[in-house]
């Protein structure tokens, strides 16, 4: 009776030891394709990353020229005030103030809108930054994955292949999770 066992025990060992290089070229061929697609995406996201940031930068330039423009209303405004009140006729200033006043509200409300479109842009940067993150470290996980699933069918040592199940598995995971966060 337990020899019989044995034999059944050796004949699916063989079974499994012949189906291995098989089983490894797949899981290789799966965390292959991930690592592709997760490079890819990485890279994208990265470049949406620089694009955010290169826009908010012009964003706040702009913010700051309007800023400037503000001030210098801001100082006419202020030089005319004192000259008006030195004035023997302080009405003939008040049309040219109610210019300046309304040249700076208008600057204000230019820069409040620049602002929240620099802040947007911001927010995208790091969404696009959080995502490229995500996707690169599931790529270092597929990578190791395909190193250690390569170093197995080399040298015909499974537990290599278990290992790279482990860590190209992890990969496979946080590929799916990355992937499912962007949509």
């Amino acid at each position: 009776m337990s020899n019989l066992k044995t034999t059944e025990k050796t004949a699916l060992s063989a079974r499994i030891t012949a189906k291995l290089p098989v089983l490894i070229a797949v899981t290789t061929l799966i965390f292959a394709v991930c690592a592709t697609l997760a490079s890819f995406k990485a890279a994208g996201y990265g470049n949406r990353m620089v694009l955010a940031q290169t826009q908010a930068s012009d964003q706040w330039a702009y913010y700051q020229a309007k800023s400037i423009k503000e001030t210098l209303y801001q100082v006419q405004h202020d030089i005319l005030e004192a000259e008006m009140k030195q004035s023997v006729r302080p009405e003939e200033f008040q049309e040219k103030l109610r210019q300046f006043e309304k040249e700076v509200r208008r600057y204000k409300e230019e820069k409040n809108e620049i602002n929240n479109q620099a802040l947007a842009k911001e927010q995208e940067r790091d969404l696009a930054k959080e995502h490229n993150s995500r996707f690169g470290q599931a790529l270092i996980f597929l990578q190791i994955g395909i190193l250690l699933s390569s170093l197995a069918a080399i040298n015909k040592i499974h537990y290599y292949w278990y290992a790279g199940l482990a860590g190209g598995g992890t990969g496979v995971v946080m590929f799916l999770s990355a992937y499912g966060k962007t949509l």
